[in-house]
């Protein structure tokens, strides 16, 4: 009992290098697993709520309709759903954009990126939003 060897004191104590590293490969591999699950909650509750959806949707229907138009028409839009949606999210931004020198419709229902699709006609597009009546007013040149 004068001196002991570190061995007898890491077996008396428990101590084992073996044992050690299992409790941490299980350990990180809990970890990894706890933070790969909240990812993919996190994405799916993200994509159920539609924002994304109504998004692309009103963005590719107005450059369908530019693309459609000749010059010299107006369009008048109803946007009240992306207004209902903006506010719920507690988005006060600009809504929908129209980039006529990137040719280019951006819709934003939350803090972010938004959505933008393209459209191919060359015309000038001059567009205004009521917001009063909940509107899109473009007009094709």
């Amino acid at each position: 009992m004068i001196q002991r060897g570190k061995r007898e004191l890491r077996k008396e104590k428990g101590m084992n290098k073996k044992g050690d590293f299992i409790v941490l490969e299980t350990t990180i591999f809990l970890v990894l697993n706890i933070l790969f699950f909240m990812i993919i909650f996190i994405f799916i509750r993200s994509s159920s709520n539609n924002d994304l959806i109504y998004e692309q949707t009103y963005a590719k229907q107005i450059a369908l309709f530019i693309d459609n138009s000749k010059p010299g028409v107006e369009i008048s839009l109803d946007v009240s759903q992306l207004y209902n949606i903006a506010s719920n999210n507690h988005f006060s931004g600009n809504v929908v954009m129209i980039d006529n020198a990137n040719r280019k419709v951006k819709i934003n229902l939350v803090d972010g990126k938004g959505y933008s699709y393209g459209y191919f006609t060359n015309s000038s597009i001059i567009w205004s939003l009521d917001k009063e009546q909940k509107r899109l007013i473009m007009g094709v040149k």
